[in-house]
């Protein structure tokens, strides 16, 4: 299989990668600044620069028929508007799948949270709430998979977490963390299931 890492860089990002030639795919990183993509050199692994400000020079990152897999986020609050650029940008791609990183109490799964806990985020995150809502209803919409997360550590993975879809979550006042490298393995997992419709998805579940 094809995967396009969105987001290549960052901390799940570099797992994405990782993983994903572990699982002996062929992969494109696609990175805003190819100076930070300091993977070793492979022949399953092309470095792209892209921007998800340019459509077209994502579009030119995405080879026809590859999965995208996505860990877009934000540096800072000033970066407003980048995930649903991005979203944007991957849906135009017209890719087979797109699998997107999101974050649990937001948007569709404000349920999954306690009450106080989902405005306590969206207060928190400001105008990133309504960037990362926007973004995750585009790929929702489009038929593709959003994985809702709580906060992400690095600690190793841990082999018994999966993901559930949102109706059978089991609602937590505040999410427990969830190591980065299981949420990547989750993540492949959802681009590796052809037949798995789309949808949000929660994680964890053990």
């Amino acid at each position: 299989m094809r995967i396009a890492v969105l987001g290549a860089t960052g901390g799940t990002g570099r797992l994405l990668v990782t993983q994903a030639l572990e699982r002996g795919h062929q992969v494109d990183a696609i990175v805003r600044d190819p100076g930070r993509a300091t993977f070793p050199a492979r022949p399953d692994l092309t470095i792209h620069q892209g921007d998800v400000h340019d459509e077209a020079s994502i579009a030119a990152a995405i080879t026809p028929g590859a999965v995208v897999v996505s860990a877009l986020g934000l540096a800072s609050r000033k970066d407003a508007g980048t995930l649903a650029a991005g979203a944007g940008a991957v849906l135009a791609a017209r890719p087979a799948r797109v699998v997107w990183l999101g974050a649990i109490g937001t948007g569709r799964s404000v349920a999954a949270v306690g009450r106080l806990t989902a405005l306590l985020l969206r207060a928190a995150l400001g105008a990133e709430y309504g960037d990362k809502v926007t973004a995750d209803n585009a790929v929702l919409d489009a038929g593709g998979t959003v994985l809702h997360s709580g906060p992400l550590s690095d600690k190793a993975d841990v082999p018994g977490t999966r993901a559930v879809p949102l109706a059978a979550a089991r609602r937590r006042f505040f999410p427990s963390a969830t190591p980065r490298a299981t949420v990547a393995r989750l993540m492949l997992d959802a681009a590796e299931a052809p037949a798995r419709p789309g949808g949000l998805i929660i994680v964890p579940a053990r």
